[in-house]
């Protein structure tokens, strides 16, 4: 009989599984943990995993295992979760019980859905945690690289919400299979990022391990093996455990010179004629495990005949029997092998078996499945129906990407089956227009412009105005999604021409709506209020609901803004009532910015909060304004101090973000990973290749994270300079002046004033000059952004006058003063709701109070920042106005004073530049010294520091306020 290498110890992964266990360790102490266990195929993840399992199992955890399927993007969603309810009904079925959505997702098929996907995710999150209070619980998902797009959200989902549960999650995937475009491939690097997942990458076999491992397999048999054989298998396997193996069952031979699936097919061509059958059959299944009854229907064998085939493949190690008996390959190469080994005639029959089959079960998730054995039957009628209905499926449940993936699959169908439209009972541009909405719910414009072209042709072939409208006010939404105003005006206005002259209806109240947009740009309401009256006449409240968000533009202009806001809250409300869910988000995106703008930050965080959630449940978390709401979303949160949501939402759930909305996150990231003192993060999130693509509105992000970094990492000559080449890339991307100059402007002075100050600090004359020159440069784009920008609303709002003070504030310090009103000013200007800002300007007013002998308001000012500094986690804020309460010897909670500041201002600047990781060299070419000489100040501040080491010393100069952190 055949042996396995589950069969002997477990070769050369100790350190991997001591790992494991010591993850698995600190869960059941309440940290919650996962592991992403990528390796290539055979490399041996399913049995270092096994032995983790059986650990865990033995240590009184609760084991649950789903495996993700081969069919691609036709795989039913959310197929391992389901596997994983299964085993839940089957321990504790009266907690499973208490989650409907759960209990539908495992009993129901998928047209009887009506749940989304929020409350799918945090129903199995609550399932795990009531499972972990009772005892530690390890899920595990193999193969996740065949996941559905569905699972990967919802993963990612657990991963990024999990904290104190007794829970490891391991998910194990193929990394050779991550090609440049596979879908798994970002998500992968996100979950990375996430502060409870670590990557654990299995590596083939040095080649003594491997050697290892063969000689285990010799000993396991009994067999007398030649050192030389065992070096060939070693070598040839290279270090993949189940190439060896195979490799070692078939005699490691000569003969053996073929590809590997010539090894694996050598063992089932010593099976017997029915054994083969079955083995021909599960290959075709797709699926990593299959029913008894399954291969009993499709067999075509009896009972008595399939049992002794089923038990010799079992016996040869080709099938594994599974705890819930259902029948899988021992590995999953083995079944590609079966399977691209199968005559076409055959491969055809067996395909249209499972069609029967399916049909008749209707199973969870069978449409899809149907759609995938149709395909490969050549059936292509059934294949063109089951990809229609596994679309409407997946529509029930938000998942919009497999949506999308149906669909694009009808439409290749559709010219090779004859008379597609009587069988579908819909057409070919019907099922376009379906699609292109799809694409654009999930974020993919460039597929929704594809299909809109093809569209196009058809709807311009036909005659009827409507249609051929519908299609160009598509194409104008998609132009206006990818930000370009110019591209969708011109088929809006031709939408417009070919309708103009049509009686009211729900497109010509849809074309007016989109029309309106254009009002935007002006301070008309003529078209808007005609959009509402055709779309109440028609009764189409979701063009209703478009356009009274647009009508609130004028309102805002002239400055009713409370007008403005009722008319959007009636526009959310009548978007939500009749079901269109992307007006809704508009509605809550322009409410957002609204409040925001004008300095409600508390009411802005509600509402981007209730619109977040409003597009996950929906499934659109990437259609236009879902992705609008992540970004505003960041800015609203940062300013209100929730840092710990920014985080979360700069590595989001579901699929990898598009490119645009990438760049913003990942700016966003290292933006709150500086102001927290996270250097390592920000140094990963700044070398992202992501931001090497970059203009428009991430643009302006990212030079708000790379002014931060510069700020608290003292790296102000080098961080002016970028900008100001930031400043100059935002400006030739935009026609007119950007307001985002006032911000970046203000950042600019204060980096420029802080440069001036060390520079005056050490006698540097001309150094202090070239500062002030660039602080008057940034200075010079504020007051462009201050005379040509143009607002929303009718005034200035309260962030923008924040910044103009600021920049007035930055602008006295780079001159040398310590300007008391012009940072009360600022501490005043920011108390609308941006609380770290506020901070920052009260540190700034501290110092100016303080130097000016004002003890008592430097004192308050000075508590209030650090009270915020220590509340938001913003470490190199608050390790400034530690440094501040020392300088001045101020008594401050929790700030340790030294007995005098013994440094000489030289020794001050060696020890900073130190501090930033400037070599001796680097010191002296900054401060214009011989590198002898920033030795010799170094040691004297190491002596008078007491000091062992430059490192000591910088650290003991930070913890007294010697130098500037």
């Amino acid at each position: 009989m055949a042996q396995v290498g589950s069969q002997i110890a477990l070769v050369a992964r100790t350190e991997e599984l001591a790992r494991l266990r010591e993850l698995w360790q600190r869960c059941r102490t309440g940290s919650a943990a996962a592991v992403l266990l990528p390796g290539e195929a055979g490399v041996g993840k399913t049995r270092l995993v096994c032995e983790f399992s059986a650990l865990a199992e033995a240590d009184g955890g609760l084991v649950l295992t789903g495996h993700c399927v081969g069919l691609g993007e036709a795989a039913p969603p959310y197929l391992p979760v389901v596997e994983v309810l299964e085993q839940v009904r089957d321990v504790d079925p009266a907690l499973l019980a208490e989650a409907p959505v759960l209990t539908n997702l495992v009993s129901r098929s998928g047209s009887e859905r009506d749940t989304n996907q929020l409350q799918l995710f945090d129903a199995f999150l609550a399932l795990l945690t009531a499972l972990a209070e009772k005892r530690p619980v390890l899920l595990v998902v193999e193969d996740l690289h065949w996941a559905d797009a569905s699972t990967r959200d919802l993963l990612t989902f657990l991963l990024a919400r999990m904290s104190d549960e007794a829970l490891t999650v391991v998910l194990t995937y193929r990394s050779d299979e991550l090609h440049r475009r596979h879908p798994l491939r970002p998500l992968v690097t996100e979950l990375g990022r996430m502060r409870r997942v670590e990557r654990l990458t299995l590596e083939p076999f040095e080649p003594q391990d491997a050697r290892d491992f063969i000689g285990a397999l010799a000993r396991l048999e009994g067999e007398a093996v030649a050192e030389s054989l065992v070096a060939e298998i070693a070598e040839r396997s290279e270090g993949n455990a189940f190439f060896a193996e195979e490799l070692f069952a078939d005699g490691g031979g000569s003969a053996m010179a073929g590809p590997l699936a010539d090894v694996l097919l050598g063992r089932i061509e010593r099976l017997g004629a029915d054994a083969q059958r079955v083995v021909r059959v599960a290959s075709v299944a797709g699926q990593s495990r299959v029913r008894h009854s399954t291969m009993l229907a499709v067999t075509g064998l009896d009972e008595d005949t399939l049992e002794p085939a089923l038990r010799e493949c079992v016996h040869h190690y080709v099938l594994v029997v599974a705890p819930d008996e259902t029948y899988e390959f021992r590995h999953s190469l083995l079944r590609e092998a079966v399977y691209a080994d199968l005559l076409p005639g055959e491969r055809r029959r067996v395909h249209a078996a499972f069609v029967d089959l399916l049909g008749r079960a209707q199973n969870s998730g069978w449409r899809g499945a149907q759609a995938h054995h149709a395909t490969e039957a050549n059936d292509l009628p059934t294949a063109l129906l089951a990809r229609i209905g596994a679309a409407a499926d997946a529509q029930q449940v938000g998942a919009t990407a497999d949506v999308l993936h149906h669909l694009e699959g009808a439409l290749a169908l559709w010219e090779a089956v004859p008379d597609a439209a009587e069988l579908t009972g819909t057409g070919e541009l019907a099922l376009m227009i379906r699609a292109a909405d799809a694409a654009v719910a999930a974020g993919r414009t460039e597929r929704a412009r594809a299909f809109l072209s093809s569209a196009l042709e058809l709807a311009d072939a036909g005659t009827d105005p409507v249609v051929q409208a519908a299609v160009r006010r598509r194409l104008a939404k998609v132009h206006y999604a990818d930000d370009d105003l110019d591209g969708g005006l011109p088929w809006i206005a031709q939408a417009w021409e070919l309708i103009r002259d049509t009686p009211p209806s729900a497109e010509r109240a849809w074309v007016l709506a989109t029309r309106a947009l254009e009002e935007v740009l002006g301070n008309r309401a003529d078209v808007a209020e005609e959009a509402i009256a055709d779309a109440r006449a028609v009764g189409e409240a979701g063009a209703e609901a478009d356009a009274l968000i647009s009508l609130s533009f004028h309102r805002l202009r002239s400055g009713d803004h409370e007008g403005a806001i009722e008319v959007l809250d009636c526009a959310r409300a009548r978007a939500q009532e009749t079901g269109a869910f992307e007006v809704e988000l508009r509605a809550y995106f322009n409410l957002t910015i609204g409040e925001f703008e004008a300095g409600r930050v508390s009411v802005a965080a509600e509402h981007v909060r209730r619109g977040l959630q409003r597009a996950r449940e929906e499934g659109l978390v990437w259609a236009t304004y879902g992705r609008e709401l992540a970004w505003m979303a960041v800015q609203v949160l940062y300013a209100q101090g929730s840092w710990d949501e920014v985080a979360e939402l700069a590595s989001p759930p579901g699929e990898q973000a598009p490119d645009w909305l990438s760049i913003v996150l990942h700016a966003s990231a290292a933006m709150l990973a500086a102001s927290r003192g996270q250097w390592e993060q920000v140094e990963m999130r700044l070398r992202s290749d992501v931001l090497r693509r970059h203009d428009g509105e991430p643009a302006k992000v990212l030079a708000y994270a790379i002014a931060e970094v510069g700020t608290w990492q003292h790296r102000g000559r080098e961080t002016t300079d970028q900008l100001e080449r930031m400043i100059a890339e935002v400006r030739a991307s935009e026609d007119s002046v950007p307001m985002s100059l006032l911000r970046i402007g203000a950042l600019g002075i204060s980096l420029a004033a802080d440069t001036a100050a060390r520079a005056r600090q050490v006698g540097q004359t001309e150094a202090e000059q070239e500062a002030r020159a660039a602080a008057d440069r940034f200075a010079a784009q504020v007051a462009d952004a201050r005379e040509h920008s143009t607002t929303r609303a009718q005034d200035w709002g309260p962030e923008a006058r924040a910044w103009l003070s600021r920049a007035h504030a930055e602008e006295t310090r780079a001159r040398g003063e310590q300007d008391v009103a012009a940072w009360t000013a600022v501490v005043d200007a920011f108390g609308y709701g941006d609380v770290y800002q506020r901070a920052i300007g009260q540190y700034r007013l501290a110092e100016a109070l303080l130097a000016h002998g004002r003890t008592e308001p430097g004192d308050a000012a000075l508590t209030e920042a650090l009270t915020t500094a220590r509340q938001l986690g913003a470490q190199p804020l608050t390790g400034a106005l530690e440094s501040v309460a020392r300088r001045y010897r101020r008594p401050v909670a929790g700030v340790r004073m030294v007995s005098a500041d013994v440094l000489t201002p030289r020794e001050r600047s060696v020890l900073e530049l130190v501090a930033r990781g400037l070599t001796n060299r680097g010191v002296g070419a900054e401060l214009f010294i011989s590198e002898k000489t920033v030795s010799v100040h170094l040691s004297r501040a190491m002596a008078k520091l007491g000091a062992h080491s430059r490192t000591e010393a910088v650290a003991l100069a930070l913890r007294d306020g010697l130098i500037d952190t």
